[in-house]
This record gives structure tokens, sequence and C-alpha cells, in this order.
């Protein structure tokens, strides 16, 4: 796998959480997209319920709004 772009808050980034710039979504030259995030607290893991296998991030919805229009772009 190799990373292509890394989209933050700001618009892209070097590297992963360069100038506090996370969360992240980081595109790949493959099929998938990942997502760095804030792991979310007791009380949300307590509602959430992933299946085996998976997990979740925390990422402000202002922030995700502002990087699902750049990965639109990209």
């Amino acid at each position: 796998m190799k990373i292509k772009k890394i989209l933050g808050e700001n618009g892209p980034q070097a590297e992963l959480c360069n100038g506090s710039g996370c969360p992240a979504a980081i595109l790949t030259n493959g099929e998938d997209a990942y997502v760095q995030g804030y792991i979310p607290s007791g009380s949300a893991l307590k509602t959430l319920n992933a299946p085996e296998g998976e997990s979740f991030v925390r990422i402000p919805l202002s922030v995700l709004k502002k990087i699902a229009a750049q990965v639109v772009e990209a």
C-alpha cells in the first residue's frame, strides 16, 4: 500500500498530523481509504457496537465535512 494523499481539516498534508492537522483521511493507491481520528470515550463505546474486526474513531462533524469536500475533489 502506498499513501497517495492525506487530507486534513486544513487541506492536503505531507505527513500524518503535521502541524496538528488531525483527524485525517488517508487515500491510498488501492481501493481503500483510511480515517485517523480520536478514540471514542467510554460512554460512546457503550452505545457503539462494531462487528468483530471493525472499530470506530471519532471525528468532529465540522472536520469531517471539510475532509469530505476534499475527497470529492481528489
